[in-house]
């Protein structure tokens, strides 16, 4: 399996952090490279939730259903796959005294397509990566703009 992790520093605190992670609506907002992830259980979010995901990689969708396999408010989310791609994510928040914190998203998955299967997990590393490190990015934008609405582009000058 092919593990990627990525984190960032927020000017944010933990629960501001887990309440734009754990809002499966806002996912179009922030969540870079998912067409969709939309709900597929009765439960909306938390523990035992499920969803269809998917992930454009190049030219291609590709995913699977994913269930909520552990759910620590304000600390983690992960998620394993049920069906599709094998796959398991998971975003952790770690608080720091400032004030700020931590996010991180974690992303493993396997093709298992044996020597060709791993060359094509390589090739899609690269693109998976970008999408996690720009995910984290604009988490980072959304949570700041969501602080200060007006923002910079908003900001009067004398």
């Amino acid at each position: 399996m092919i593990t990627l992790r990525r984190s960032i520093e927020v000017s944010r605190d933990a629960e501001a952090l887990f309440a734009l992670i754990d809002d499966p609506v806002r996912y179009p907002e922030f969540f870079v490279g998912i067409t969709k992830w939309e709900v597929c259980s009765e439960k909306q979010r938390g523990l035992g939730a499920s969803f269809r995901v998917l992930m454009r990689v190049g030219s291609i969708e590709a995913g699977g259903t994913v269930k909520v396999t552990d759910w620590q408010e304000p600390r983690t989310i992960a998620w394993r796959s049920e069906r599709g791609i094998r796959q398991q994510g998971r975003w952790t928040v770690t608080p720091h005294e400032d004030g700020s914190s931590e996010l991180a998203l974690e992303i493993g998955y396997d093709l298992d397509g044996g020597p060709v299967g791993r060359l094509v997990e390589r090739m899609v590393g690269r693109i998976v990566a970008g999408n996690v490190q720009a995910s984290l990015l604009a988490a980072r934008r959304v949570l700041t703009v969501e602080r200060d609405p007006a923002g910079p582009l908003h900001a009067v000058t004398p």
